[in-house]
């Protein structure tokens, strides 16, 4: 079967800016690629340690504490990071039959997904206990919220819009390009001021999306990014995970068996 290859606050980070610029050129060929007037340019504030072994599926950050979703059959959990070493702590295993995916924290519960299991799982987030489940008629890929419906994605171009009350899709947009070419591969979510940010699954892309009508409103290539961790780390994997946090206003990314995460603000 196909394997999907896939702050804190508090914590004081020197900065490392990443100057973006560019300068008009008169002569530029007719031929000359123009530029991405969607493009997001961002600063590195620090790095972070990340464990090598985690193949990230989801990343959330809820109440100053970094949550992790891990994905593979046997290798599937929800764990708590430790900032100052990256290793996970506090746990909750899935089932060694299930596939996790997303997760997310709406009203103090943690919700999961998993791949083709089409089965979903509510904890509380204080405790961990487990509260139900709830099952969904697509793969299950990333989950985030809007802090009134869940929303999730399943591999394709569209982001279901879920009612927390019955689990049930309440609402189904179609992301499309400025082109209107429809989007695929949206895999991990995180809902940040209004809008998704989706990364592009087995890309360094992360895609800024109008939730009301599915429109790319933005593009943060994140490449530099990955080159430079398998340039380093040749076995680590493609860019997944993104956590938004409110106090700090920075986005923690990172990737499968990545050994690092990147604090990073969109300039």
């Amino acid at each position: 079967s196909r394997l999907k290859m896939k702050v804190v606050s508090g914590l004081y980070f020197g900065a490392l800016t990443l100057l973006v610029g560019s300068c008009g050129d008169k002569n530029k060929r007719e031929d000359e690629t123009p530029a991405d007037t969607l493009a997001l340019s961002y600063s590195i504030i620090s790095t972070l340690p990340h464990n090598s072994v985690a193949y990230t599926q989801g990343l959330v950050i809820h109440n100053n504490k970094i949550l992790e979703r891990t994905g593979q059959k046997g290798h599937s959990w929800i764990a708590e990071v430790n900032p100052g070493s990256g290793q996970h702590e506090k746990k909750v295993t899935l089932d060694p039959r299930s596939f996790g995916e997303g997760i997310t924290v709406l009203n103090n519960k943690m919700y999961q997904l998993t791949w083709e299991e089409k089965t979903g799982f509510i904890y509380d987030a204080r405790t961990y206990k487990k509260l139900g489940e709830f099952t969904y008629n697509t793969p299950g890929w990333g989950l985030t919220h809007d802090n009134k419906n869940l929303i999730m994605s399943d591999g394709t171009d569209k982001l279901y819009f879920l009612d927390t009350t019955n689990l049930q899709v309440v609402k189904t947009v179609t992301v499309t390009d400025p082109t209107g070419a429809k989007v695929k591969n949206l895999n991990e979510l995180e809902f940040v001021n209004g809008s998704v940010f989706a990364n592009i699954y087995e890309t360094a892309m992360i895609l800024k999306i109008d939730p009301n009508n599915g429109k790319v409103t933005g593009r943060l290539d994140l490449s530099a990014l990955a080159g430079e961790i398998k340039r380093i780390y040749p076995n680590a994997d493609v860019l997944n995970g993104i956590a938004y946090d409110k106090n700090s206003k920075a986005l923690l990314v990172t990737g499968k068996l990545w050994p690092k995460s990147y604090l990073i603000k969109l300039n």
